[in-house]
């Protein structure tokens, strides 16, 4: 009887890790130098970061570029009409992201804090900031795993 009831909860716990899914983030970061002279100097970084509660996502390039990132999910209540009453629960299907593009002096390239992004799950989106001759894309992809 001990065995089979803990052979019971142990299936249970294994089977209850893949019903909570994770959210991913996928960011690739291109940045172009000397596009206004027709060289173009490229460099490129590309990343799956786990998205946590409260906890920013910061990527950093060798030349200086960083990326400050935070994402969540969208509280959206849609009632069912088979059940008025209640709520569905569970997360959205479209993640919001807000960030920054910084330089190597920390200085502020572009700012999306304040106008936030809302992505559909395994959606893309693309921020591009262009200066001095600089090109900077950012491409962001959530999903869950």
């Amino acid at each position: 009887m001990f065995k089979k009831s803990l052979f019971l909860i142990l299936l249970s716990s294994l089977m209850a890790g893949p019903a909570f899914g994770r959210l991913f983030l996928d960011v690739s970061i291109v940045n172009k130098k000397g596009i206004d002279i027709g060289l173009t100097l490229g460099s490129e970084l590309h990343s799956i970061e786990e998205v946590r509660h409260n906890e920013n996502i910061l990527l950093k390039m060798r030349s200086g570029i960083q990326v400050v990132l935070d994402a969540y999910f969208i509280e959206e209540r849609t009632p069912i009409k088979e059940f008025e009453a209640r709520d569905v629960y569970g997360p959205s299907s479209f993640v919001v992201v807000k960030g920054k593009i910084l330089d190597s002096q920390n200085k502020v390239l572009k700012d999306f804090t304040n106008e936030p992004l809302k992505i559909p799950l395994e959606g893309k989106q693309q921020i591009l900031h262009s200066q001095e001759s600089q090109l900077v894309e950012v491409t962001l992809r959530p999903h869950l795993n």
